[in-house]
């Protein structure tokens, strides 16, 4: 940097603001020196959105605004550049700063820490459970039909606690599940294809869990004698946790067995639907079935399909296909053609879509009650009035699915979308 600023100023001491060389530094700071860490294309957006706003010529001034609207000592109002030009001056300045720091000094809003915290909260007590194995051990190790620990009515506590949650499970998952009625028309449509693969994983794994419940469930009852397979699965249903031989898609790895029970009962319940409409009618009628995408197996696989389809139905190279998208509002009904899909269960974290046009918004997140996604030629560019939002896979946000482009109301700043990591959840229900 030095090297740059003196050959910029040649013999001169001094160098206007406008002739620092800022595009120079910039790309140093986002490329090299914190960019070479950053493996995410969105956080490397949000990095440039801070150099692009930080390091310009306007810095120089006095008046010049570091963060537009903080709060401080309970009051809003902007954090000015430090005056001085040595280092004692600008340590000063530091130290007067209050020593909590609330998220709008980085663009977030205000309430954002609740989510860190609820977050925290979950771990907690998702770890708790699993550090409870003294009682539960102690129970579980027993020869000889003897149980150590409290017995009551001839049976020790957890097994009366492993009945009533196994019943409850099985009851509420279906016995069996349908699959896709195949036909030579129907092998030939993707989303035939793609649903048919979904609905098969869904159902060795539902036979695979009734099977494991079942049999818990006969241990339990005393009439069955268990094996190290089923004494380990009995003891991560006690402590909470999902048995590995369940874990066959993606899951955040805080969540407990009920939240994963519940969830994968409305996976089963969408695919049930999925094949009901496929026994009734042709492949073609899955077009019309509103999916919640993140009870896929695959959501990836969904996105693909669909762009398929369409490419296939009117002869168009897969290359010439953009994502066009349309979120409803409640009062609203889009309308939907050969090219579009109906989505639903998708959360706008960190802003707010009314009429199809995004605004920031204080709060956490906002559901979007029914979303279009439609594949279109290629004709033009897109419209500068465009943000590219990510759609993740869970609240984790391990996992992106895809990227959608959502125009912006009047008066919204894109770098405020950046800053606050505006984005789509696909589904919250296992957060």
């Amino acid at each position: 940097m030095d090297t740059w600023i003196e050959a910029t100023a040649g013999n001169r001491n001094n160098l206007l603001p406008e002739n620092v060389p800022w595009k120079a530094i910039r790309t140093l700071l986002s490329d090299c020196i914190y960019g070479g860490k950053i493996d995410n294309e969105f956080d490397q957006r949000l990095l440039s959105s801070f150099l692009e706003k930080l390091f310009v010529p306007e810095s120089f001034e006095r008046d010049f605004s570091l963060v537009s609207q903080a709060t401080l000592g309970g009051h809003t109002q902007p954090i000015k550049m430090p005056e001085g030009i040595r280092r004692d001056q600008f340590l000063a300045w530091v130290e007067a700063l209050s020593d909590q720091n609330s998220p709008d000094w980085l663009g977030l809003p205000n309430n954002a820490e609740r989510v860190l915290l609820a977050s925290a909260a979950h771990d907690l007590v998702i770890n708790l459970l699993k550090m409870q194995q003294l009682d539960e051990d102690e129970e579980l190790a027993y020869s000889d039909g003897e149980v150590k620990g409290e017995v009551v009515e001839g049976r020790p506590a957890w097994m009366r606690a492993m009945e009533a949650h196994t019943s409850a499970w099985l009851a509420g998952l279906p016995n069996t599940l349908q699959p896709l009625r195949r036909t030579v028309e129907n092998i030939k449509d993707p989303l035939y294809r793609f649903f048919e693969r979904e609905v098969n994983f869904g159902l060795k794994l539902l036979q695979s869990v009734r099977l494991d419940l079942e049999d818990v469930a006969a241990i339990t009852s005393g009439g069955k004698k268990q094996t190290n397979h089923h004494r380990a699965l009995i003891q991560q249903l006690n402590k909470g946790m999902i048995p590995a031989s369940w874990l066959r898609y993606k899951v955040p790895s805080s969540c407990s067995v009920a939240a994963w029970m519940t969830d994968f009962a409305q996976r089963v319940k969408q695919l049930t639907k999925v094949s009901q409409a496929v026994s009734g009618n042709s492949a073609a009628s899955l077009k019309t079935v509103t999916v919640w995408m993140g009870g896929l197996f695959n959501p990836e696989a969904f996105v693909t399909a669909t762009r398929q389809c369409v490419a296939q139905a009117n002869s168009w190279s897969l290359e010439e296909l953009s994502l066009d998208v349309t979120v409803a509002d409640e009062t609203d009904q889009p309308s939907f053609d050969d090219c579009s899909f109906a989505v639903e269960g998708l959360k706008l974290s960190g802003a707010v879509c009314r009429g199809n046009m995004l605004a920031i918004s204080s709060e956490i997140s906002t559901p979007l009650h029914l979303t279009r996604l439609r594949w279109i030629r290629n004709t033009e560019g897109k419209s500068s009035s465009l943000i590219q939002l990510p759609v993740y896979l869970n609240s984790s946000r391990a996992n992106l699915l895809f990227t959608v482009d959502l125009p912006l109301a009047a008066g919204q700043r894109k770098t405020d979308f950046h800053e606050r990591g505006v984005a789509i959840i696909a589904s919250t229900a296992l957060n």
